[in-house]
């Protein structure tokens, strides 16, 4: 078996439309992305805090994606290789071997990547490791305005604890990881030091819902391959980019005064985008 290692990697940020990008690039004939979203390799190796839960977070999807061959893909139509590689993705000791194995299944006229939000919060090293398995590799950074973003995933970690009563909002909110990810200067940065400039792609929430098909026009340019609106017509639809905003007042309060620097530094990067964001809530 030959491995082979990403043409371009989704990196984030987490609840920014990184589900809907991996959804629709899985559309397009010329792109390959692994059966199971997010393989989790890279962080799993460097963030310390993420060695907890991703293995099993991994093999829990994976087993999914593996009953869905089983059940949905006729016998006689089944992919033997695919369905193998699936099984090295729940059960194999993960190495670059292992990672490199997965991207194998690609055609070699497909460009192949992954999408994992996980990745933004990668330390210098990380970035190395896939730089130096990649070294033309391309990365997609999708962006949400930061209170909403940061919002999102204060509700998503409140709701996996429903039999913890008065569950904490304020102290989730200044989880250090919450805050890393909506840290988007602090990303750009990192990853600037080892992708260049024309490998750097940004995107934003916000043209998601309002453009997507030119969002996508976009990627599919990026990544070098031919764009059809046929691909991507029947593309899942996201809700507005700012959320539901049902915050309560403290906790909005709190995240205004946290992510201000935030906004004042993407409002020089990104005026257009991060300028409508302090309009919002400055």
């Amino acid at each position: 078996m030959k491995l082979r290692y990403p043409d371009f990697l989704g990196i984030g940020a987490q609840k920014a439309g990184t589900t809907w990008l991996h959804a629709n690039l899985r559309r397009h004939p010329a792109v390959w992305v692994p059966p199971v979203k997010e393989l989790q390799y890279f962080n799993q190796i460097y963030v310390r805090p993420h060695q907890q839960w991703t293995t099993a977070n991994r093999r829990s999807k994976g087993i999914r994606a593996f009953q869905y061959q089983i059940d949905n893909v006729p016998r006689e139509k089944a992919n033997f290789r695919l369905m193998g590689r699936i099984a090295d993705i729940i059960d194999s000791e993960i190495s670059d071997e292992w990672y490199g194995s997965i991207f194998s299944l690609a055609h070699r006229s497909q460009t192949c990547g992954e999408v994992s939000p996980q990745y933004s919060l990668l330390p210098d090293e990380g970035i190395e490791h896939i730089v130096r398995l990649s070294p033309g590799v391309k990365v997609i950074l999708s962006l949400r305005d930061p209170i909403a973003r940061n919002w999102s995933q204060i509700r998503m970690i409140s709701q996996s604890k429903p039999n913890a009563p008065n569950v904490d909002l304020a102290r989730i909110a200044s989880l250090p990881e919450v805050m890393m990810r909506a840290d988007y200067p602090a990303i750009i940065s990192r990853w600037s030091k080892f992708v260049p400039k024309d490998r750097l792609l940004v995107l934003f929430m916000d043209d998601m819902v309002s453009r997507p098909l030119a969002l996508m026009s976009d990627v599919c340019k990026f990544l070098g391959v031919k764009f059809e609106n046929d691909m991507f017509v029947n593309a899942p639809k996201l809700q507005g980019a700012d959320g539901q905003m049902d915050i309560p007042p403290e906790i909005y309060g709190m995240l205004k005064d946290q992510l201000h620097p935030v906004y004042v530094e993407m409002n020089k990067l990104f005026p257009a985008v991060a300028g409508e964001w302090m309009v919002r809530h400055f």
